[in-house]
């Protein structure tokens, strides 16, 4: 479905682009959590089956949030091809990768950043097929792969891919706020029993 920004559908699309960002979020706050834990107290299964599987829900929801911020930019809610989502993704990791260098290169990066050395020109061309395929197998489908498929290897040579498109997300869409965010009916959402109005009689 077309639509332009600022009508019902743009809304709605950026309602749901919200929660996601903010359920990758969490997700990746997990996995933080659960990797300090395996680092303190080793590699145990059960830490190694905590720090997967919150590793697992950050890769599948910043995943989802970027195909949604496609169909953003694409002013267009129909699903893409395989495919074409993998070019999208890779040219948005090119983007903040190069914004990186950039920073670095001409002084305006903080600090606490990384030597250029860091970061190589050119994100690998197939990152984002590469996270699609870990998407589909540890956190999307029940498949016979899951239990071959190393995602350890994959943080090894994409997570810092990764990882500075989801920090450059949330620069805008995690900004923290002082009061949590109106979600519709995502925060309207209560297990609570409440009295009903307006119900036949």
């Amino acid at each position: 479905m077309k639509f332009i920004i600022g009508d019902p559908t743009d809304h709605a699309l950026c309602t749901a682009l919200k929660h996601e960002f903010l359920r990758c979020d969490d997700a990746f706050q997990s996995f933080a959590a659960s990797a300090e834990h395996m680092i303190r107290n080793g590699e145990a299964r059960r830490n190694a089956y905590r720090t997967y599987n919150a590793y697992a829900w950050f890769l599948h929801h910043l995943y989802e949030f970027m195909l949604g911020a496609v169909k953003r930019d694409r002013l267009d809610t129909a699903s893409l091809p395989s495919d074409l989502a993998d070019k999208y993704l890779h040219s948005y990791i090119q983007r903040v990768l190069t914004k990186r260098r950039d920073a670095i290169l001409d002084g305006t990066a903080p600090s606490w950043e990384n030597h250029i050395s860091a970061y190589p020109e050119r994100a690998p061309l197939d990152v984002a097929s590469e996270w699609r395929r870990q998407r589909n197998v540890i956190s999307g489908h029940v498949s016979i792969e899951r239990s071959k498929l190393r995602l350890t290897s994959f943080y090894e040579r994409n997570h810092m891919y990764v990882y500075i498109l989801y920090y450059d997300c949330k620069g805008f869409w995690g900004r923290p706020q002082d009061e949590f965010p109106d979600l519709d009916e995502i925060t309207a959402f209560s297990v609570m029993i409440k009295e009903k109005t307006g119900a036949p009689a």
